[in-house]
């Protein structure tokens, strides 16, 4: 069975994502979620938050490298028209107006099938719509929404410019809107955006893959990627590379701090971007080609099959962006005797399929990242709204789920019993405020 995953973005927001064979301009996407709700919605925050100085990590915020990279000193944003607080038309019948992207994969299949469960349990009613990845199609989605007075709009964005206007138009008639999967962009005067973070999905998948390789191991990585410029897939892979360079500074001794080692793996990943490959020889790491894979199982094995015919000798890991990309490169090495011997390593997504890949040993590691989660808690966070009167206005522009990496020592408690459920277990973290993220 084949699979596409999702992907996206270019710079500062605007991005392209493969929707069944078509790339469309959309905003940024990633989506991950994790059990460890305590740890709350950041899955990367400053270890230095309460500095004077801000590192040159954050200074470059907003680049298509850093999705999911939060700034220790982001601004307010209670002042922000945002149409709250917002009291519904019958408290007895909340209806959601909800704009999907596209229901062209299994990912965003979640996203719609969460959601519609979460909200018949709170007795809500949504009227989906599906934008088949068109702008104009979902401009017009959120006007039918304003004109038939729905209590809230969600949105799962296909440009970022347009979804700020189209979020602007319903503020102004006095509905508030969630985005869910891209951040729209900083202007549109949303309530948030509940996504998964890439950047942290994959600098934790690349902690693991230095701690499995060996301290003394030098590696030598080849990346498959979902496109180079789009946000999501850049993210990840440079998240995955600031990791390694992370854990081989703590074990090395090379003496970087977390935002250091992220600027170094942030330069690192330019230089594969600009020129195919680089090396750091004082942390024993090298990356000497990538590929692109279109987020697919055939893709990635044709990426992995052109990377193997120049590097097979050399390669001790391939890092893949998402797992179906990650199962191509498994095949490409199995036909030609590696499988076993070359790892492949993953940031995203956690479908069920990788996670059983990872519990016999056939994939080193994935992340977290689950549609029917992402859908699940847009849903949440409006019953947090209408029923439970939480102020939602000082919310940051994005919530992001924490990171988390599924190992072969922690997959058994990401599967659930029922191996029809095509993601992990979770459990949706809580909604932070900026004030609470500041203060943890």
């Amino acid at each position: 069975m084949h699979y596409i995953s999702s992907g996206r973005l270019l710079p500062f927001g605007l991005t392209g994502r493969n929707l069944g064979g078509k790339v469309h301009m959309n905003v940024f996407r990633t989506t991950t979620l994790s059990l460890a709700a305590a740890v709350g919605l950041l899955a990367v925050v400053a270890t230095s938050a309460g500095a004077e100085e801000k590192h040159d990590i954050y200074k470059l915020i907003p680049n298509t490298a850093l999705s999911g990279v939060v700034d220790p000193q982001m601004e307010d944003r209670t002042s922000i028209n945002k149409a709250l607080p917002k009291k519904p038309r019958d408290p007895n019948n909340i209806v959601i107006g909800w704009s999907e992207i596209t229901l062209g994969n299994p990912w965003f299949v979640g996203v719609a099938d969460g959601a519609k469960k979460k909200a018949a349990e709170y007795g809500y009613e949504i009227n989906l719509q599906v934008a088949d990845g068109d702008v104009q199609k979902q401009s017009a989605q959120i006007d039918s929404f304003i004109a038939t007075g729905v209590d809230i709009i969600v949105i799962d964005p296909t440009d970022v410019v347009g979804a700020a206007a189209d979020a602007q138009r319903a503020v102004d008639a006095g509905i508030p809107v969630i985005a869910l999967g891209t951040v729209p962009d900083a202007a549109a005067p949303i309530v948030t955006t509940t996504l998964a973070n890439p950047y942290g999905n994959g600098f934790e998948a690349g902690k693991y893959v230095a701690q499995k390789l060996g301290n003394d191991t030098p590696i030598t990585a080849a990346m498959i990627i979902g496109t180079m410029g789009n946000s999501t897939s850049e993210s990840r892979l440079n998240g995955m590379i600031s990791g390694i360079v992370f854990e081989r500074s703590n074990v090395l001794g090379l003496g970087l701090s977390r935002e250091d080692a992220m600027l170094k793996g942030f330069h690192l990943f330019q230089e594969v971007k600009n020129r195919g490959a680089f090396s750091y020889p004082e942390a024993k790491f090298e990356v000497v080609g990538w590929g692109a894979g279109s987020w697919t199982e055939e893709g990635g094995l044709t990426a992995a099959e052109d990377l193997l015919t120049a590097n097979a000798d050399k390669l001790n890991i391939i890092l893949a962006e998402n797992d179906f990309m990650g199962i191509g490169a498994l095949k490409a090495l199995d036909n030609i005797g590696k499988k076993g011997i070359i790892p492949v390593a993953c940031a995203a997504d956690g479908f069920r399929v990788a996670l059983d890949m990872v519990k016999s040993g056939e994939m080193m590691v994935t992340g977290a990242n689950s549609g029917v989660a992402t859908g699940i808690a847009a849903v949440d966070l409006v019953h947090k709204i209408f029923g439970e009167s939480f102020d939602a206005n000082n919310l940051p522009l994005g919530s992001y789920f924490p990171a988390q990496a599924i190992t072969a020592e922690n997959v058994a408690s990401f599967l659930y019993p029922d191996e029809s459920n095509p993601f992990f277990r979770f459990e949706t973290p809580p909604f932070r405020t900026i004030p609470e993220i500041m203060k943890q």
